[in-house]
């Protein structure tokens, strides 16, 4: 994939994000410390110690009453606004709203809460005649998490809702189908390490359904003060499997040896922690133990990917850009709730998208990196099965190949013919003119043999001088043809070899299958056809002895 691609990706989004992260009216939120869980709403809304807090409420230790004013301008006197509250999550909330004021139930995760658009807000309608009359929402339990308040016309907030929702569906559709390429790649290529992976985009899909509040209709049967810890326990599974995927993508065992064995320690801490989470108390000490260690192997791991990148490790670039942009997201909305600010509308949008697109590159990295794995292994095979000097098959391919040649032609009652070739008095080529021309000499063989055989004949170096020609089909008279064709060539085109005339010229000892052969018995017998050919003068073809020349049908 190339970079201007991912940069043409990163700009679609982000011009999305743009689009989509339409402005609100301007609410005003105050917050009052002096009223208290036993205060009715009556006494909240004649009170008058309120302390502006910006657009976010929370639960804070001494402050459970928020008050929501809207800056609607001139809004006109009819019809209905929307007062959304969002990021609210496992929050419960009571709300008070003009221009009865009766209490409003709100919580994210009760199958019982009927409300206008969909779970990823709670909403308060306030008519628009109302709209100069403060909203009261009284905070009975959430988490340190700022939740963000706007406010719309009831037409605006539905078609912005559900674009979100829109949004939110085609990312879980990406992030689905993209844990399954990972699992048809990860058994397509013996890959196991994407199942890992796989297991990290599930858990993002997931916590994305759950914090979404679109678990409630999938999972009704799910207890609503379990689904947060549902979600935090998933992406803490989902986050240690992309740090062992990492681990092997990043080939930390022979990069970072050292660094590897504290990694592989902090991973198994961390999975034996997961283990034992659900069984114990939530407030406890090991959630937070958990969070501390992602967050090293989180570190260490984008540290790794770093120092790849920069020695020229495609894989770790692909992991800095994907990773690399989930951290940087991450971050982001730290730095928003470290401000008690909200996370805005559109980091909303690019965190779920991030992942996505995390996780389609991080799925074509790996793609890569096992097609380069895949031809390494064909390379490094084909090395271990080949001649290095002359490029044919060495012995290991011949033996491989002749057992199976010779195992058909047993069923099928075929004639098959092995030639054992040598050049003759190659010890003194090479005494005479040094192993440089030596070499050339057998490179020159082995030309003049691919020349001289037929596309499906077996032709291998057999080691030093020596080499084998496999034919099938052949007779012992076709045998006897070929190999004399063989070694009038060599002598006519091995009389020189570069700017040296060294003459070669070829013994060969020729045998063919007989019934109850097996390899070593049919080499043995075409290596002492080749021995008689020595011994009788060189430059000559000889058969196997008890090998008699008669008529044999050629194959068709």
């Amino acid at each position: 994939m190339r970079w201007g691609v991912v940069g043409a990706l990163l700009l679609a989004m982000a011009l999305c994000v743009e689009a989509l992260a339409a402005t609100a009216p301007l609410v005003r939120v105050s917050r009052s410390s002096a009223l208290t869980e036993a205060d009715a709403i009556t006494a909240v809304r004649g009170s008058r110690a309120w302390q502006p807090a910006g657009t976010t409420i929370r639960r804070g230790p001494d402050t459970r009453w928020w008050r929501i004013d809207i800056d609607a301008g001139p809004a006109p006197d009819t019809g209905l606004w929307i007062v959304a509250i969002r990021e609210a999550y496992d929050a419960q909330l009571v709300a008070y709203a003009p221009p009865d004021y009766r209490p409003r139930p709100l919580a994210t995760f009760d199958p019982a809460m009927r409300q206008i658009g969909s779970r990823q807000r709670l909403t308060v309608p306030v008519p628009a005649a109302a709209l100069d009359q403060p909203v009261f929402v009284e905070v009975l339990r959430s988490r340190a998490q700022p939740m963000g308040v706007e406010a719309q016309p009831v037409q605006a907030f539905l078609a912005a809702d559900y674009a979100r929702v829109r949004f939110s569906s085609a990312v879980l559709s990406a992030q689905l189908l993209l844990a399954i390429v990972a699992a048809i790649f990860a058994v397509a290529l013996r890959r196991w390490m994407l199942l890992l992976f796989c297991v990290w985009v599930l858990s993002a899909a997931a916590y994305l359904v759950v914090m979404s509040g679109e678990v409630v209709p999938l999972a009704p049967w799910l207890p609503p003060e379990q689904a947060m810890r549902v979600a935090g326990l998933g992406i803490s599974l989902g986050l240690l499997s992309a740090y062992g995927f990492f681990f092997v993508l990043l080939r930390v065992r022979t990069h970072f040896p050292r660094i590897a064995r504290v990694y592989r320690i902090m991973l198994l801490g961390c999975a034996a922690l997961l283990v034992i989470l659900p069984f114990i108390p939530v407030n406890v000490v090991v959630p937070h133990v958990v969070n501390v260690l992602l967050l090293l192997l989180g570190a260490l791991t984008l540290g790794m990917g770093l120092a790849r990148a920069l020695a020229g490790d495609r894989e770790a670039l692909y992991f800095l850009v994907g990773w690399g942009l989930v951290s940087a997201v991450a971050m982001m909305r730290a730095v928003y709730f470290l401000r008690e600010a909200g996370t805005p509308e559109w980091l909303g949008y690019l965190h779920p998208a991030a992942d996505a697109l995390a996780a389609l590159i991080l799925v074509m990295a790996t793609a890569r990196a096992a097609r380069y794995a895949e031809r390494e292994m064909v390379s490094a095979r084909h090395s271990a099965m080949t001649d290095p000097l002359t490029g044919l098959p060495n012995r290991a391919q011949l033996d491989a190949g002749v057992a199976g040649r010779l195992q058909a032609a047993d069923g099928t009652e075929a004639p098959l013919a092995v030639l054992f070739v040598d050049l003759d008095h190659f010890k003194q080529v090479n005494d005479r003119f040094g192993h440089d021309v030596g070499d050339a000499c057998l490179q020159a063989m082995a030309g003049i043999l691919r020349r001289h055989v037929r596309a499906s004949d077996l032709v291998a170096r057999y080691g030093g001088e020596e080499f084998v020609l496999v034919l099938d089909g052949a007779s012992a008279a076709s045998a006897l043809r070929a190999a004399d064709a063989l070694r009038a060539a060599v002598e006519a085109d091995g009389r020189a070899v570069g700017a040296r005339t060294v003459g070669l010229t070829v013994s060969i000892g020729v045998a063919t299958r007989r019934a109850g052969d097996d390899v070593a018995t049919l080499f043995k017998r075409a290596d002492d056809a080749l021995y008689r050919a020595k011994r009788e003068g060189r430059n000559r073809v000889v058969l196997d002895a008890e090998d008699p020349v008669r008529p044999h049908p050629e194959p068709a």
